[in-house]
C-alpha cells in the first residue's frame, strides 16, 4: 500500500482537516497520512516512503510571501504552515514524486514558483462563488472543453509562477487549473475534487492515482 501525504491547517491546539480529503484517498486505494508542520523534518527523512504530497485548502496567504503589503486579506494561514509546505515542495520536486494543490493549495504552489495572488477576489474581480463553468484550454490532463466545478476561495493567482502553464480558467478569466511543465504531476487547481463529484474531478484523480510509482 502507498501512502499519500496531506497537509492540514492548525492552531494552537488542534490540527484542521476536512474529512474528504481522507476519503479521496482511501477511495483511490492508497493511505492517507496527515502532515502537520511539526512533522516536516520527520517527513523529510523518510521522503522515500511517501508516494505523493497534496496541498489541501485553508486560508489566505500573507502577501508578505509574494512581496506585497496586505490590503484586502482576511484569514490568514500560519507562516508556519506556508514554510513547511515551501519545504515540503521542494523535496517533493527534487524526488519528482506527485503534488497535487488544492485551493489554497494551487494558490502556494504558484507562490512557491514565484507568482502572486488577488488578495481579495471579492474585491478585485467580480467571481462567481458555488458551482460555476470552466473551460478546459489544454489538455494535457482533462480533454479540452466545459465543465462544471465548485468554488469556495478568497484568493487566486494574479501573475503565474515559473514555468507553470494553464490548462483551465473561468468565464470571468479566474485561473482553475495549472500544471508545471516537463514534470510528472504537478498540479493545481481552484476547485475542491475532493468534494465534487463531476466528470473533471473523477478525471484528475484519476490522473493523479495513474502518476504515483
Amino acid at each position: 500500500m502507498k501512502i499519500v501525504g496531506i497537509t492540514c491547517s492548525f492552531d494552537a491546539g488542534k490540527l484542521y482537516l476536512k474529512r474528504n480529503y481522507v476519503k479521496a484517498v482511501i477511495n483511490l486505494g492508497f493511505i492517507p497520512l496527515i502532515i502537520s508542520p511539526e512533522m516536516t523534518d520527520k517527513i523529510l527523512n523518510y521522503i522515500n516512503e511517501i508516494s505523493a504530497l497534496i496541498i489541501s485548502g485553508g486560508g489566505d496567504i500573507n502577501p508578505n510571501f509574494y512581496g506585497e503589503k496586505n490590503r484586502a486579506c482576511k484569514n490568514f494561514e500560519p507562516d508556519e504552515r506556508v514554510l513547511s509546505e515551501f519545504k515540503l515542495i521542494e523535496a517533493f520536486i527534487e524526488k519528482k514524486k506527485p503534488i497535487l494543490g488544492i485551493c489554497y493549495g494551487m494558490q502556494l504552489m504558484n507562490v512557491f514558483l514565484g507568482g502572486t495572488l488577488y488578495q481579495n477576489i471579492e474585491t478585485e474581480i467580480k467571481h462567481t462563488s458555488g458551482n460555476h463553468q470552466i473551460q478546459v484550454i489544454d489538455n494535457f490532463l482533462i480533454n479540452k472543453g466545459n465543465y462544471t466545478v465548485n468554488s469556495y476561495h478568497h484568493q487566486a493567482i494574479k501573475t503565474l509562477g515559473n514555468r507553470l502553464e494553464i490548462f483551465c480558467i473561468a468565464e470571468d478569466r479566474i485561473i482553475e487549473g495549472v500544471y508545471l511543465k516537463e514534470y510528472p504531476f504537478f498540479v493545481g487547481v481552484q476547485w475542491h475534487p475532493e468534494r465534487h463529484r463531476g466528470e473533471i474531478s473523477l478525471s484528475l484523480w484519476k490522473s493523479f492515482a495513474k502518476s504515483i510509482k
